[in-house]
């Protein structure tokens, strides 16, 4: 899975992320009011440390705060100045405020995280993307240079036994590709690249449409200065192909291969009798399962493999599907009734696997209404 991501990643394409107004740095990258770079001597208003370690001249100071928080500083000893700093929220429940805009321990989730970020971040490859622990949760970490400084924030989201339990027999395999609304954030972290390099390495990939996150100190939801991307800058021509299949058609193996969507056999072939409409040898096959409720599947002409869209049934409604025969990218347009809000999600097919690169609310549920192509054109910033 490793490989498949960084080789998505290194043929990604930068998608256009509008200017950043980025805060007084004086104000910015705090956890619990102290900064990187402040000498230990601001941490003796924490009192006496739960634990201490010192490792290869570095030494770091843990405490368990009032407010529930595990907070970690850790400093240089040469120059007594700080390089690391943890808060770790380790309850149930909504937790207090994380210290980066208005995030929320426990209640952030990692959907939250991207949607803000506009990208999945930076992949450093000593350190996994997913992690399971001893309790049979599994956690979910994302790195993001600071802009404006040499620092990196790293946020850990997770999913607890039961709700992992929900989510796989939800999705089956693809529980791991459908975790964003599930996993909450439990820790985050602010460090000198340099530090944090000592143990994650030097080498790393840089996700679709990354950029530096601005570091908002912490505010109400309504002042959180957040970036802006508007989704009409996203292109079809950003993801293209390199050729457009036009040999002959070669259908699925339902009974070996692709016998897992034998159900819809003559549907899936029968869309497949025209040339392909999608990323360049893939037909779009869309199908009813009830009132408003549809799921899609691609098929690939050439080799006759085919994969589940990575949207629809009855957890998006009103499904709308929008691509392009000579581009990777597919748009989504799809309601959510129970929250009564209408999204707009952008995908990207590379190789048989599916990338999320956007996803936003872009109005209630009638503004689902309107066409994928209205609601992109109109909606400004989100």
């Amino acid at each position: 899975m490793l490989m498949n991501w960084r080789r998505r990643l290194t043929t990604a394409i930068a998608i256009a992320v509008a200017a950043i107004a980025i805060p007084a740095l004086s104000l910015a990258q705090t956890i619990e009011n102290l900064a990187l770079g402040n000498d230990k001597a601001a941490l003796q208003r924490f009192g006496t440390p739960k634990k201490t370690e010192t490792i290869a001249g570095y030494t770091t100071n843990l405490y368990r705060l009032p407010s529930g928080i595990d907070f970690s500083a850790t400093f240089e000893i040469s120059t007594s100045r700080m390089v690391s700093l943890e808060g770790l929220w380790a309850g149930s429940g909504t937790g207090p405020f994380a210290g980066f805009g208005d995030f929320r321990f426990g209640e952030t989730k990692l959907s939250d995280i991207k949607a803000r970020t506009a990208s999945n971040g930076i992949l450093y490859t000593n350190v996994p993307l997913v992690a399971a622990n001893a309790s049979g949760s599994i956690e979910f970490s994302t790195f993001y240079d600071v802009a404006a400084s040499a620092n990196v924030v790293r946020f850990v989201t997770s999913i607890d036994r039961e709700p992992l339990k929900t989510l796989r027999q939800r999705y089956g395999d693809k529980a791991y590709e459908n975790a964003g609304a599930s996993a909450v954030l439990r820790s985050l972290t602010v460090a000198s690249r340099d530090y944090l390099e000592r143990s994650a390495g030097k080498a790393r990939v840089l996700d679709i449409g990354y950029g530096p996150v601005s570091w908002s100190p912490q505010t109400a939801p309504t002042n959180v200065n957040t970036p802006a991307i508007s989704l009409a800058r996203i292109k079809p021509s950003q993801l293209p192909v390199f050729r457009v299949y036009d040999g002959p058609r070669n259908f699925p193996d339902f009974s070996g291969r692709d016998s897992k969507f034998s159900t819809h056999r003559t549907r899936i072939t029968n869309g497949m009798t025209d040339k392909p409409t999608f990323a360049g040898e893939f037909s779009v096959v869309q199908i009813g399962c009830g009132s408003s409720c549809s799921f899609a599947y691609v098929a690939n002409n050439r080799t006759g493999e085919v994969y589940a869209a990575p949207v629809g049934g009855e957890h998006n409604l009103s499904l709308e599907l929008k691509y392009e025969v000579g581009s990777r990218l597919m748009i989504s347009q799809w309601g959510d009734y129970g929250a009564n809000k209408c999204f707009v999600q952008f995908f990207s097919f590379d190789d048989g696997d599916w990338t999320e690169l956007l996803k936003r609310e872009v109005g209630a549920l009638d503004a689902c209404s309107k066409t994928v192509t209205e609601n992109i054109l109109s909606e400004r910033k989100i």
